[in-house]
């Protein structure tokens, strides 16, 4: 009886000196980590990284809302690669990275994981994006060349509108009928306008537009119309495609109510001509 009793401390203390956290657990942790950083280290009682993930995830929030550092298309691509770095680094540190109480999880769980954080992180900087108050907006036609090309994916920001009213030269996206347009806003309320010869003419003055397109043989009603006075709380919009855009110059078009105007376009985010970043203005 006294050999029995001298064996448990022993025992016990064989069985306190193995880790608490298995690779289950770690494997559970990681795949936490980039849905919220910080929870996979939680999970696995480092609180001190727990925290430190979930501050820098939180900073990076703050960065799309209320900073909208995304105004910028350099701000965006720090934000996505910040955010898709701290999900991945997330991931491996609470995978791999060792600790008295522990065993490190599998090394090979890192090609299901790594894939599958940086998803996640693009997921998140998604419906961040959404939060601060922009989206992305495939242009479906040729009509704003070529400052927009057709099938490029731009960023429009859906706040700018809230607290000001659109500006001349604004480049806006509005709904009509039921679409989507994207033009440029060359003529406000108050204002009168009119064509000559296919060159615009606002308040009396004749627009400097070095960014418009013509491609030749418009019909005639888009070169000679006017002088229209804009009612208030309208825009007068044309295309930089100035031969070919329906735009406010067909009477069957006309001005779009301002109510109308969805949000602003800020930049070229992908392109066939690799204009990647191009600022629209």
């Amino acid at each position: 009886m006294e050999n029995d009793y001298s064996a448990a401390p022993a025992l016990t203390q064989c069985i306190e000196g193995q880790p608490s956290i298995g690779r289950k657990q770690r494997i559970l942790a990681a795949a936490l980590s980039p849905i919220l950083p910080g929870a996979g280290h939680w999970l696995l009682g480092d609180k001190r990284n727990a925290v430190i993930f979930l501050a820098l995830f939180g900073v990076l929030g703050l960065c799309f809302w209320p900073l909208r550092v995304p105004k910028s298309f350099v701000g965006l691509v720090f934000l996505v690669w910040a955010v898709m770095l701290v999900c991945a680094v997330a991931t491996w540190s609470a995978l791999r990275v060792s600790s008295a109480s522990s065993t490190r999880g599998p090394r090979w769980w890192l090609l299901f994981l790594m894939p599958l954080a940086l998803m996640i992180s693009f997921a998140h900087s998604k419906w961040l994006l959404r939060v601060a108050g922009f989206q992305i907006f495939d242009v479906p036609s040729t009509g704003m060349q070529p400052t927009v090309l057709n099938a490029d994916r731009i960023l429009i920001d859906l706040r700018q509108y809230r607290d000001a009213k659109p500006k001349p030269h604004d480049i806006v996206i509005f709904r009509k009928d039921g679409l989507f347009f994207i033009k440029r806003a060359v003529a406000v309320g108050g204002d009168r306008i009119e064509s000559k010869d296919g060159a615009l003419f606002v308040n009396g003055h004749r627009l400097e537009e070095p960014y418009v397109q013509h491609v030749g043989n418009p019909p005639p009603e888009l070169l000679e119309f006017g002088p229209t006075q804009i009612r208030q709380g309208e825009l007068f919009v044309v295309g930089d495609n100035r031969d070919v855009s329906r735009d406010s110059r067909l009477p069957d078009f006309g001005p779009v109510g301002e109510q109308n105007v969805v949000g602003k376009a800020l930049y070229v985010l992908r392109s066939t001509s690799h204009r990647y970043g191009t600022d629209l203005r």
